[in-house]
């Protein structure tokens, strides 16, 4: 049976995931202010496996959101069914996955957050950024919302995660690496700001 998302289950789990993180790492959250009504691409910074959970607990249960995985945390036992009903979905990174992409244009079309971390992976070398983000703000001319969380996170080591705020790219940049990097360099921005 396959499984799908239910923005009920989301909604009474990520109170949940907020509560655990603040307990372990003593979390923050600045900048909530900043998140836009309607659909919107949210890009964080992605260090350690922790990562996606904590930015979805930063925008709170009461919007809902999807998040872009990479496809082989769906064939990993129960994680695959539990991370898409929290309303993660599958990405192939090795190629054009059609099918994630038009998932994720469709949930910024619907008025969903739409979590995507720039840098592909948590090994990309600093700096470095893939084009996907910028791609989809541009084709769904949604804002795009910077999202920076604390690196080297560690039991009680008080980590904040910073929501910057929303920007819409240069319409008439044709160049989506110009835009993704403009996106990462707006996310290391918010770092000073801790």
């Amino acid at each position: 049976m396959k499984s799908k998302y239910h923005r009920w289950f989301q909604r009474i789990a990520i109170p949940f995931v907020a509560l655990a993180y603040h307990i372990y790492y003593g979390f923050t959250v600045k900048g909530r202010e900043n998140i836009p009504a309607g659909g919107c691409v949210v890009c964080p910074n992605h260090c350690q496996l922790s990562d996606p959970p904590l930015a979805a607990s930063a925008l709170g249960g009461k919007v809902p959101l999807r998040l872009m995985a990479k496809k082989e945390l769906f064939q990993k036992g129960l994680l695959g069914p539990l991370i898409t009903w929290l309303g993660a979905f599958p990405i192939d990174r090795g190629g054009a996955d059609i099918t994630a992409i038009k998932t994720a244009l469709n949930t910024v079309k619907q008025g969903q957050k739409l979590i995507i971390f720039p840098q592909g992976t948590r090994d990309a070398a600093e700096g470095e950024t893939k084009k996907g983000a910028a791609m989809l703000a541009v084709k769904t001319r949604a804002p795009i919302l910077p999202m920076y969380i604390s690196e080297g996170k560690g039991r009680r080591c008080h980590a904040t995660v910073v929501i910057g705020k929303p920007f819409l790219p240069d319409p008439k940049e044709k160049d989506y690496a110009v835009i993704a990097d403009d996106i990462l360099r707006r996310i290391y921005a918010l770092k000073d700001t801790i």
